[in-house]
This record gives C-alpha cells, structure tokens and sequence, in this order.
C-alpha cells in the first residue's frame, strides 16, 4: 500500500555560525538552550535534542522544529525536495490553505466525478 504525507506546516531556521541565526533558533523555534560545539572551529556544529537523543547540525543544515514541538536537523537537498515556503500565516496557520482547502477539495471530487462518468476511474 502507498501512502502520501500529509501537508503540513513547520517552522524551520537554516543554521549559520552567527549571532543573529542563534537568536532566531531559540526566539524563533524555542530551541534552548541552543549548544554549539567548536571542537573543529572550521566546522562548528549545534547539538539539537531530538526524539531519538541528541543530534548534531553542520553550518546550512536546516532546523526542523515539528508539528509536536520536537526538533530534527535536515540537510539542505532533502529539506528543498520536501518543503517550500508558505505564504501569508493567520494564528500560525497558512491563510492560503484555509480559503482554499475546502475549493481544491470541491474540484478534487467533481474531477473524480468527471472522470468516472467518462469510464476513467
């Protein structure tokens, strides 16, 4: 059986070694306390608590911050084949999604409808 992920909104910060991007972690994701590791001070890395024990981000990995509240790193390529920027956000929601849920479900079903009256489905 297939199945597809459902659509849903996250908030995700992408890690740079500066002051700025870790204040947005904690502010912004409420990640905290945020822990950056210099033992290569070439390649500083943020240790992020996880479901599954502490995790470590490298320098453009993104932060995930989850629909629980839980956190997880994502490497750049993955993160850009699964997510896309939403639009405007109304109580943390994406207003797009509200007005036009109920629409593209509408034309979702008279399409199916359509099609299995021409023998398609």
């Amino acid at each position: 059986m297939k199945y597809r992920k459902k659509p849903v909104e996250i908030e995700a910060i992408q890690f740079a070694d500066d002051p700025d991007t870790l204040i947005k972690i904690n502010d912004v994701l409420g990640l905290d306390p945020v822990r950056v590791s210099y033992k290569d001070p070439d390649n500083p890395v943020l240790n992020i608590p996880t479901l599954e024990g502490v995790m470590t981000a490298q320098v453009g990995d993104y932060i995930i911050k989850g629909v629980h509240g839980e956190f997880y790193p994502c490497k750049p390529d993955i993160f850009e084949e699964t997510y896309e920027p939403s639009d405007i956000q109304v109580d943390g929601k994406l207003l797009a999604e509200k007005l036009a849920a109920p629409i593209k479900h509408e034309i979702d079903k008279q399409s199916r409808y359509a099609q299995r009256r021409k023998g398609f489905l």
